[in-house]
């Protein structure tokens, strides 16, 4: 039985997280996979499984307010999803056939990793758009369906290892090769967040991954606290945020691979 202590823990992740995902739109679920694993005792593969049913009940928030506002195209993200679809049964058999102690230190990698780029560089939609926008100037429309699945089936994967459901990547794809207006390519990118961390939470829960009740009250947290921060974004200094975060992520980071050294087990 969970207590109100571990409740109230369970919630206060989800409203940190959902901060973090409305002023910046990243980084999110990497924190909520992190506290779930070093406040609450989850292994890593439950605190990725829990997280991806999280993410969905956020993402769902957010997708449904661009759905009532028309601004969702589902054609093109048909493709993406047949794509996301068989990618995230191939990321849960992976993370589920990784040892515990080689999954944690992988994670901590990709914290680090995310913490220099974002210390460095920041979270630019408009520079990944420039970055990117030579590479995907498709014309082909067999083309634009091939690199929507291969996309797809890539974050699908990803999303099941490591719980990041690649917001960024649908948000480029439908701009770029399907050359969706910005706000479709934004509800778009939000709908298919929902639908992959929905099918990875499948995945997940078949080897027994996923904390129904602990997922439900974390993704309630996020979409409660992600919905209310993002109306602040504009007013804080997003340099000095970016910088804060990037910092949290490295000590996250640091902390998960040096407790394989250590000998530490946290639980």
């Amino acid at each position: 039985m969970i207590s109100a202590m571990d409740l109230a823990i369970m919630l206060g992740i989800g409203s940190f997280a959902g901060i973090i995902i409305g002023l910046v739109g990243a980084s999110g679920a990497v924190v909520m996979i992190s506290l779930l694993y070093l406040l609450l005792g989850f292994s890593i593969h439950e605190s990725i499984g829990t997280t991806l049913l999280a993410s969905f009940i956020a993402s769902s928030v957010v997708s449904s307010v661009y759905y009532r506002n028309r601004n969702i195209d589902f054609q093109p993200c048909i493709w993406l999803i047949l794509g996301a679809i068989p990618g995230s049964q191939i990321g849960a058999l992976l993370a589920f056939k990784t040892p515990e102690a080689q999954l944690r230190g992988l994670f901590g990698i990709v914290l680090i990793f995310m913490s220099v780029y974002l210390w460095r560089k920041g979270f630019d939609r408009e520079e990944v758009v420039k970055r990117f926008g030579a590479i995907f100037n498709v014309k082909s429309r067999n083309l634009k369906l091939i690199i929507g699945i291969g996309i797809g089936l890539w974050v699908g994967v990803i999303a099941s290892i490591f719980g990041a459901t690649g917001g960024i990547w649908f948000f480029v794809i439908l701009l770029l090769v399907f050359n969706l207006p910005l706000h479709k390519a934004v509800g778009g990118a939000a709908f298919l967040m929902a639908l992959t961390a929905l099918f990875a939470t499948f995945a997940h829960a078949m080897y027994g991954n996923v904390d129904l009740i602990s997922g439900l009250v974390v993704g309630i947290g996020a979409a409660i606290s992600g919905n209310l921060s993002a109306k602040f974004a504009n007013a804080s200094p997003e340099d000095i945020l970016m910088k804060a975060i990037s910092v949290l992520l490295a000590v996250l980071g640091i902390f998960m691979i040096s407790l394989e050294f250590l000998s530490i087990n946290p639980h």
